[in-house]
């Protein structure tokens, strides 16, 4: 864990072992050094310091995230990352990427003059129709997922247009103005997503922080400097995937600068723009299932002095745990790119995805693009009176608040509320749960019982959950949530928790749900 910068090395606690890989740096005077052979960080911000040393082997680093422009990483802590395999990703505060880089890709001479051939030829338009058609689909599937989307009739019918248009488009010209077309209609449809924050800070939040609001920024006329806490989220959660859309590039041996869809622009990696487009949904449904679940504290942001608002370093940390998913989606659009470009290497070998570790690209076909999957981590809650983080599902953090709830609530709804409803239902002659309905109920848990100790009996290893998440859970979210019961047996209740990442099923379930890998999906 993070200690205290006041005490020495040598009172230092066990190596930290940074969660889901992902170390992240914010404040002021970072620091990355090497000593005694492990990687020693220090942020924070005046008197609130943390230090922290990560040892090669059992602290698992996969990403070092700096949030800030003041301080220093030292040449040995560059190659320490080098040696360990981990990326290094560098954002200032007005969400710019200033320095990403990862492990050593492959340097494909063929694959980067194919890149540079492919511009406004049939086949780098036909790259960019896809990662735009990919786009448009999971944006759909993003309002389709809403309770509300305004005027739902005209969103749906300018989304088909915009894809119809896509379908038939033969320029770069027209395949941006097709997805300009479906962004407006989608940004315009989920403006009116409404963000919570905690009763205690009723009075210091504006209006305008209320809502998602509009993409375009009064400052900039664009997406830059964001004046309202979501759209702050997603720029951040944005800087983040240009950064991974950057490091998976190099990887598999493309060049980030040279795209196919946007066009050429000083200190702009265009081809990672190219390569976010058909993930940024994915970014959306991310924060648009946290602005439903999490109950925000004024103090989670800051307004600047021109209204820009920004995310404080607690929230910023959750959310740059996120960036192994990202890397991992953005892996396989990556990878798919390239083999667009160039099929097979100088052998003749279908190319490698050392990315997202996938082992099926042989059996694809070329012209295949498959899609990126949504990654469907467990968002944290808020305590509905001080915006405190909270344990589980829990909707307060303290017994304080607690109680303040309750003195809150009325309860004059409630009261009786079940006894009438149970009433109701008798005078319809239905018996809500009678002795017949617990005894099959009581059989089919036994059932279910019997068969995973049978499982675990056979498999005595204790599985991890985290093998779940990261392995088998991203490939369920492009799959129904009845045709995921169907398959398995399980109740379509149970399934939507599983695929939303809030429960993990037992392990003997794995391997049939692995089955259900629904990335293949034809643009």
């Amino acid at each position: 864990m993070f200690s205290d910068s006041t005490s020495s090395p040598a009172a230092w606690p066990a190596d930290h072992t940074p969660p889901r890989g992902v170390l992240v740096l914010t404040g002021y005077a970072l620091r990355a050094t090497v000593w005694r052979g492990r990687l020693r960080v220090a942020d924070g911000i005046g008197r609130d310091r943390r230090e922290a040393l990560v040892h090669r082997a059992t602290g698992r680093l996969r990403r070092l995230v700096v949030l800030g422009h003041t301080g220093s990483v030292s040449l040995e802590a560059i190659r320490w990352l080098a040696d360990v395999g981990a990326g290094y990703l560098q954002i200032d505060a007005d969400g710019r990427v200033l320095a990403a880089f990862g492990p050593q890709g492959t340097d494909r001479p063929g694959l980067r003059r194919a890149q540079a051939r492919a511009l406004d030829t049939p086949l780098g338009n036909d790259i960019a129709r896809r990662l735009i058609a990919e786009k448009i689909a999971a944006q759909a599937q993003n309002l389709a997922r809403l309770d509300a989307v305004g005027d739902a009739d005209v969103t749906v019918t300018t989304m088909r247009d915009a894809a119809a248009r896509l379908h038939v488009a033969v320029t770069r010209d027209e395949i941006r103005m097709a997805e300009a077309t479906a962004a407006s209609a989608y940004w315009s449809a989920l403006s009116t997503v409404p963000v919570r924050f905690a009763r205690r800070d009723a009075e210091r939040v504006p209006a305008h922080w209320l809502t998602l609001g509009s993409r375009t920024s009064p400052l900039t006329g664009g997406p830059r400097l964001s004046v309202n806490p979501a759209n702050s989220a997603l720029s951040y959660l944005y800087a983040i995937l240009e950064g991974e859309a950057t490091i998976a590039a190099r990887i598999v041996g493309l060049d980030p600068g040279l795209g196919v869809l946007h066009a050429d622009q000083l200190n702009r990696d265009s081809l990672s723009a190219d390569l976010m487009e058909p993930v940024r949904p994915l970014v959306d449904r991310y924060v648009l299932e946290l602005l439903a679940r999490r109950t925000f504290a004024a103090d989670d942001f800051f307004e600047t002095s021109r209204g820009v608002v920004r995310i404080t370093p607690p929230l910023a940390r959750e959310l740059a745990l996120t960036a192994p998913d990202w890397a991992r989606a953005i892996g396989r659009v990556a990878e798919d790119v390239a083999r667009l470009l160039e099929p097979t290497d100088a052998s003749g070998r279908v190319q490698p995805t050392p990315v997202s570790g996938r082992n099926r690209s042989a059996g694809r076909r070329r012209g295949f693009v498959s899609r990126a999957v949504a990654p469907a981590l467990p968002t944290s809650r808020g305590c509905t009176q001080c915006g405190a983080p909270t344990a589980g599902k829990r909707r307060t953090c303290s017994a304080a608040c607690e109680a303040e709830a309750r003195a809150a609530q009325d309860p004059a709804p409630f009261e009786g509320a079940g006894v009438r409803a149970l009433a109701a239902l008798r005078a319809t002659g239905m018996e809500p749960v009678d002795r017949v309905a617990r005894e099959r109920i009581g059989d089919r848990q036994r059932v279910r019982q019997r068969e995973e100790n049978a499982w675990n009996a056979a498999n005595p290893e204790r599985s991890d959950p985290e093998v779940f998440r990261l392995d088998v859970l991203p490939a369920l979210q492009g799959v129904p949530v009845r045709e995921l019961a169907r398959r398995t047996g399980l109740s379509v209740a149970y399934c939507a928790r599983i695929r939303r990442g809030e429960e993990v099923p037992h392990a003997r379930w794995w391997a049939r749900l692995r089955e259900l890998d629904s990335v293949e999906c034809r643009p």
